[in-house]
């Protein structure tokens, strides 16, 4: 029997790859044998991550493409197909909350603007992606795996995050209709949806001690996330040992939500400014 969690030969395309959960995702699926083509806005990060991958032996390329821009994803997975000879597995980690003012806060102060930034980087640009993914696999008929990053948030409608809550459970959505529609044709659709995730990003947000402490009673396993959590479970839905899974999405959140009842009291007594997760 092979070893579980085995991707070998397999040619992955990771979105959202420059940093953070995009960044471990691409290390953990090349250490177990894909091909990976790592794609982010900034050339220097992507290039970076893909040095580290041929650094530890692995196969690796990168495109320096903004996974956010609908206009680039039909174009971004071609050349990560043409590249590869292929493409197997497709994990898109782009998202957030955008720049544009009222994309966080109260609902009733978000603008057209920022309702457009929002839906356009967590759903419509992912969705492009997801399609154009769809249509090579399709093409192949070797069937294949999609993974998304999704959020907490949109599982459980949290104040002040609104719009990203939202487009993140449209993704979630998606989702599902995409692994009803592309069943047939062997591909797995699924998600994860983490919560608050430790990364360069989020640690200016966690750098007072008393601040700390109050969100990381959010969870019951004691520490906050780690993008090594969110790796682990992406691997599994890529791989083989998730072969019967599809339109699922994996919470991965330390056991927050395993009382709703403690995540209303934590967001009553401790309010604090929303976080861009991913």
């Amino acid at each position: 029997m092979s070893e579980p969690f085995r991707l070998d030969g397999g040619r992955a395309m990771v979105t959202g790859a420059g940093r953070g959960i995009g960044r471990e995702v691409a290390l953990l699926l090349a250490r177990q044998g894909a091909q990976v083509t790592v794609v982010a806005r900034t050339a220097a990060d992507v290039e970076a991550v893909a040095g580290e991958i041929r650094a530890d032996g692995g196969t690796a390329h990168w495109i320096a493409a903004d996974g956010a821009d609908p206009a680039t994803a039909e174009r971004t997975v071609a050349e990560a197909a043409d590249r590869m000879g292929g493409l197997d597995v497709l994990v898109g980690n782009v998202g957030g909350w955008g720049d544009v003012p009222g994309s966080a806060g109260p609902l009733t102060e978000a603008t057209a603007a920022a309702i457009d930034s929002v839906f356009g980087m967590n759903v419509k640009a992912p969705l492009l992606t997801m399609m154009a993914a769809a249509r090579v696999m399709t093409a192949q008929g070797t069937g294949g795996a999609i993974v998304s990053t999704a959020s907490i948030d949109g599982l459980f409608p949290a104040p002040g995050e609104a719009l990203y809550g939202a487009a993140k459970a449209a993704l979630i959505s998606l989702t599902g209709a995409l692994a009803y529609e592309l069943g047939s044709s062997g591909i797995r659709v699924n998600a994860v949806a983490p919560a608050l995730i430790e990364t360069a990003m989020t640690k200016p947000w966690l750098a007072d001690d008393d601040d700390r402490q109050d969100r990381a009673s959010l969870y019951p396993l004691g520490r906050f996330g780690c993008p090594a959590d969110v790796a682990a479970a992406v691997l599994y839905l890529c791989s083989d040992q998730a072969g019967w899974i599809s339109g699922v999405t994996l919470p991965v959140h330390g056991g927050q939500q395993a009382t709703s009842d403690a995540f209303r009291w934590v967001r009553a007594h401790n309010p604090v400014p929303p976080l861009r997760l991913i």
